[in-house]
């Protein structure tokens, strides 16, 4: 893009801000966006956005996330950073910006655009220059985080990757360095993993080609990030610092793994600097964030967290009291827990339960909280189900997937149907006993490897029969493979498919156009019955639809030459 190009986005730019647009939050389903703006007006919260850029002031670093569309509520990790740089380090200067969303907040995304599918890819992965073809990237690049950049004048800037926003990360990184090449570009998170020589390695990242990065974090990145900000970038300093991976004339060098940090030692995570955004209020609305553990000890055949944390680990228990007790001094009592599961240690939860009601915190009046919950054996027992809710759980986030045994086999979930009908009538048991109810907040997969259409129904049938018991089909998913999962089912399990990406795939099972088909009735159904829903990946199905139906009419175009000039 010329210095010229630049100039008018930058014009552009400051027109938008100028005149102001509509609110829009970065959702995936549009019904989605609506059910959070009706919550947030009747929980008396402004629909406003605060642009940190008018009063930010000289940074070391900016560190920042670029939204995953197919994920809320992704703040965590890097205000875990800011948290231990304050409390340790309060001689760095390091402000978390999130410039995408003040992007976002002025221009309300065409959801149904190219620009819209390559944001958050899954079926084009690794190809993030294909985003340069949308005049939206350079928007977000050159007006959003280069107004922050300008007036902090920062020596860093740090992204945060999660497998779902590598590809726009990395066009805005590269971006940023061209234009600003002074300043040094970071890239931390578990999302690092996914890249070719990660833990779940995508060999379209080829990170030898990626220049413009200077270094990479991994694992736990606190004291990692301490000591690059304090390095001198030399190549004496860089090689001493455990956890990353950097380039010396054009090789790049991984240096010994680090650590994990032991978590009760870390300080109490500090989201003031996010209070005034709003994607954060739309997610969190009263909500305190909390994360108690780390990482998960099951291995879902389609989930990526024990790939990127391979370790499941817990805070102790009394170092989570201590926060919860803090935050109830601030007058805060509703709490959600960020964790990737919080019963992946059925005897901490139950001990954790049994300490907040020894403090007199629950029960009608007491603390609230919630977050994802696996499904278990032992929630068959209602007096267990009852503690929970005793001591202030109400909402269960929980990845029921499908209400097929064979599909939940193969995905390695908790299989017994009769057992999760037991847990489901348990929580309706409770709700009779108490005024305000214990909820699911379901999780679905559509069109799994082997889900058949009787698989299919099942699975709307269990909705129907219990959805007095589920607040909102929080995610309804059109399957998405990815390497491992392939692996497995082509070469181990030596199962057919036929494989072109993570969207365009056929089994025996189904085919792109069975997912999309079975979204259209499951949909139909949600509707039936009133339950709030979003569905996800929908679009890149319909894209894909709409690709071969062109290329079927071009191949049947041909064909019909093709037989017009024989018979001449």
């Amino acid at each position: 893009m010329s210095e010229e190009e630049i100039k008018k986005t930058e014009k552009r730019l400051k027109e938008q801000m100028e005149s102001g647009k509509a609110v829009m939050d970065v959702k995936v389903d549009l019904l989605q966006y609506i059910r959070q703006q009706n919550i947030a007006v009747n929980s008396h919260i402004e629909v406003q956005h605060k642009f940190l850029f008018e009063d930010i002031e000289e940074q070391d670093c900016l560190l920042l996330q670029v939204p995953n569309i197919n994920e809320s509520g992704y703040y965590s990790g890097i205000v875990g950073l800011k948290s231990y740089i304050d409390k340790f380090h309060p001689d760095l200067r390091v402000a978390i910006i999130d410039p995408i969303i003040d992007y976002f907040f002025l221009n309300p995304p065409d959801k149904g655009s190219e620009f819209f599918n390559l944001f958050n890819t899954y079926s084009k992965q690794g190809q993030y220059e294909l985003l340069y073809n949308h005049k939206e990237i350079y928007d977000m690049a050159y007006g959003y985080v280069g107004r922050y950049i300008e007036k902090a004048n920062p020596a860093f800037i740090g992204f945060s990757i999660i497998d779902g926003n590598v590809d726009a990360s990395l066009a805005i990184a590269r971006l940023v360095k061209e234009k600003y090449p002074h300043v040094k570009i970071l890239l931390g998170g578990n999302g690092v993993e996914v890249l070719d020589f990660g833990k779940l390695p995508n060999s379209n990242y080829t990170t030898h080609d990626y220049h413009f990065i200077d270094i990479i974090s991994r694992g736990d990145g606190e004291v990692t990030f301490v000591e690059i900000l304090k390095s001198d970038m030399s190549e004496e300093s860089l090689l001493k610092i455990k956890g990353i991976v950097w380039r010396l004339n054009g090789v790049l060098i991984h240096n010994s793994t680090r650590a994990n940090v032991d978590m009760n030692l870390l300080p109490f995570p500090d989201y003031s600097s996010l209070e005034d955004n709003y994607y954060y209020k739309s997610v969190y609305q009263h909500n305190v964030p909390l994360v108690m553990s780390r990482g998960c000890p099951y291995r879902c055949s389609f989930c990526s967290v024990p790939d990127f944390i391979p370790e499941f680990r817990y805070r102790n228990i009394e170092n989570v009291i201590d926060e919860i007790e803090y935050w109830i001094n601030k007058g805060r009592t509703n709490f959600f827990c960020h964790d990737s599961i919080i019963n992946g240690n059925a005897k901490w939860l139950r001990t954790f339960c049994e300490r907040i009601i020894e403090k007199g915190w629950g029960g009608p009046g007491g603390i609230t909280w919630g977050g994802n919950m696996r499904l278990q054996s032992i929630m068959r027992d209602i007096d267990t189900m009852r503690l929970y809710r005793k001591a202030g759980l109400m909402k269960m986030i929980t990845g029921f997937e499908s209400a097929s045994e064979p599909v939940l086999e193969h995905m390695k979930k908790y299989t017994d149907m009769d057992g999760v009908r037991q847990i489901f009538k348990n929580v309706r048991q409770i709700n009779t006993e108490n005024e305000y109810p214990l909820m699911f907040a379901m999780q679905l997969i559509i069109g799994y490897l082997n889900e058949t259409e009787e698989d299919f129904q099942q699975t709307v049938d269990f909705v129907e029969e219990f959805h007095d018991v589920m607040s909102e089909i929080l995610t309804c998913s059109a399957f998405l493979i990815h390497q491992p999962l392939l692996i497995r089912w082509r070469d181990t399990e030596k199962e057919w498919i036929e494989y072109i990406n993570g969207v365009n795939f056929s089994t025996k099972y189904n085919t792109p156009k069975d997912r999309l088909d079975r979204l259209e009735k499951i949909e139909a159904s949600f509707k039936k019955i009133g339950i709030p829903y979003s569905i996800y990946n929908r679009g890149l199905y319909q894209e894909l639809h709409e690709e071969q139906m062109k290329e079927k009419e071009v191949a049947e175009l041909l064909q019909v030459t093709k037989q017009k000039k024989t018979l001449i």
